[in-house]
Protein backbone atom coordinates (compact mmCIF):
# COMPACT_ATOMS: atom_id res chain seq x y z
CA UNK A 1 0.00 0.00 0.00
CA UNK A 2 2.98 2.52 0.71
CA UNK A 3 4.73 1.25 -2.46
CA UNK A 4 1.19 2.50 -4.40
CA UNK A 5 0.74 5.84 -2.45
CA UNK A 6 4.96 6.50 -3.08
CA UNK A 7 4.48 5.63 -6.85
CA UNK A 8 1.28 7.66 -7.52
CA UNK A 9 2.87 10.49 -5.49
CA UNK A 10 5.87 10.65 -7.88
CA UNK A 11 4.01 9.86 -11.37
CA UNK A 12 1.77 13.44 -10.27
CA UNK A 13 4.64 15.16 -9.44
CA UNK A 14 6.19 14.19 -12.74
CA UNK A 15 3.14 15.17 -14.45
CA UNK A 16 3.01 18.73 -13.01
CA UNK A 17 6.81 18.86 -13.82
CA UNK A 18 6.22 18.21 -17.36
CA UNK A 19 3.53 19.98 -17.59
CA UNK A 20 5.34 23.13 -16.55
CA UNK A 21 7.90 23.02 -18.85
CA UNK A 22 5.44 22.48 -21.82
CA UNK A 23 3.70 25.96 -21.28
CA UNK A 24 5.25 28.52 -23.35
CA UNK A 25 6.81 31.21 -21.33
CA UNK A 26 3.52 33.76 -21.47
CA UNK A 27 4.16 37.55 -20.10
CA UNK A 28 4.20 41.12 -20.49
CA UNK A 29 6.98 43.31 -20.95
CA UNK A 30 7.05 47.07 -21.33
CA UNK A 31 10.08 49.15 -23.44
CA UNK A 32 10.91 51.01 -25.75
CA UNK A 33 10.51 49.80 -29.66
CA UNK A 34 13.35 50.27 -31.14
CA UNK A 35 14.22 49.39 -34.96
CA UNK A 36 16.75 46.57 -34.50
CA UNK A 37 19.29 48.12 -37.62
CA UNK A 38 19.76 51.41 -36.12
CA UNK A 39 19.60 50.50 -32.97
CA UNK A 40 22.29 47.52 -32.94
CA UNK A 41 24.70 49.41 -35.67
CA UNK A 42 24.07 52.87 -34.06
CA UNK A 43 22.35 52.93 -30.63
CA UNK A 44 20.10 54.77 -31.81
CA UNK A 45 16.78 55.23 -29.75
CA UNK A 46 14.92 57.89 -27.95
CA UNK A 47 12.32 60.42 -29.03
CA UNK A 48 14.81 61.93 -31.17
CA UNK A 49 15.16 58.76 -33.26
CA UNK A 50 11.17 58.06 -33.41
CA UNK A 51 10.92 59.37 -37.04
CA UNK A 52 13.31 57.25 -38.10
CA UNK A 53 12.74 54.03 -36.09
CA UNK A 54 8.91 54.29 -37.50
CA UNK A 55 10.16 54.58 -40.81
CA UNK A 56 12.53 52.06 -40.69
CA UNK A 57 10.03 49.26 -39.03
CA UNK A 58 7.25 50.56 -41.82
CA UNK A 59 10.02 49.76 -44.88
CA UNK A 60 10.60 46.06 -43.03
CA UNK A 61 13.19 46.36 -40.75
CA UNK A 62 13.12 43.57 -37.82
CA UNK A 63 11.70 45.46 -34.54
CA UNK A 64 13.03 44.87 -30.81
CA UNK A 65 12.16 45.88 -27.20
CA UNK A 66 14.19 47.66 -25.15
CA UNK A 67 13.14 46.96 -21.81
CA UNK A 68 13.45 48.87 -18.78
CA UNK A 69 15.84 46.52 -17.44
CA UNK A 70 17.95 46.92 -20.23
CA UNK A 71 17.16 43.96 -21.84
CA UNK A 72 17.12 43.89 -25.83
CA UNK A 73 14.62 41.16 -26.96
CA UNK A 74 13.52 41.09 -31.39
CA UNK A 75 9.61 41.08 -31.83
CA UNK A 76 7.48 38.89 -33.70
CA UNK A 77 4.22 38.27 -35.63
CA UNK A 78 2.09 35.53 -34.50
CA UNK A 79 1.46 33.87 -37.07
CA UNK A 80 -2.40 33.42 -36.22
CA UNK A 81 -2.74 36.97 -35.67
CA UNK A 82 -0.11 39.81 -36.93
CA UNK A 83 -2.35 42.69 -35.97
CA UNK A 84 -0.87 43.17 -32.99
CA UNK A 85 2.55 43.00 -34.45
CA UNK A 86 1.53 45.85 -37.35
CA UNK A 87 0.15 47.97 -34.74
CA UNK A 88 3.94 48.11 -32.87
CA UNK A 89 5.04 49.89 -35.77
CA UNK A 90 3.41 53.06 -34.93
CA UNK A 91 4.52 53.02 -31.42
CA UNK A 92 8.57 52.83 -32.65
CA UNK A 93 10.70 55.11 -30.76
CA UNK A 94 7.87 54.88 -28.02
CA UNK A 95 7.76 53.28 -25.13
CA UNK A 96 4.97 50.04 -25.28
CA UNK A 97 3.56 47.58 -23.44
CA UNK A 98 3.85 44.34 -25.38
CA UNK A 99 2.21 41.09 -24.05
CA UNK A 100 3.49 37.87 -25.48
CA UNK A 101 4.89 34.37 -25.37
CA UNK A 102 8.90 34.62 -24.77
CA UNK A 103 11.23 31.73 -26.22
CA UNK A 104 14.78 31.46 -26.10
CA UNK A 105 17.45 29.96 -28.16
CA UNK A 106 21.39 30.05 -28.35
CA UNK A 107 20.85 33.62 -26.21
CA UNK A 108 18.73 35.24 -28.10
CA UNK A 109 14.84 36.08 -27.16
CA UNK A 110 12.10 36.31 -28.85
CA UNK A 111 8.95 37.68 -27.98
CA UNK A 112 6.16 36.94 -30.42
CA UNK A 113 3.35 39.58 -29.70
CA UNK A 114 -0.15 38.45 -28.90
CA UNK A 115 -0.95 42.20 -27.62
CA UNK A 116 0.36 45.98 -27.95
CA UNK A 117 -0.33 48.95 -26.79
CA UNK A 118 1.47 52.39 -25.65
CA UNK A 119 2.69 53.12 -22.27
CA UNK A 120 3.06 55.80 -20.39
Amino acid sequence: MKRKIVVSVVALALTFALGALAQPDQGSWTGEVVDLACYLSQGAHGADHAGCAKSCVKNGQPMGLLTSEGDLVLLAADHKEGAPYEALKDLAGEKAEVKGVLSEKDGMKLVTVTAARAAG
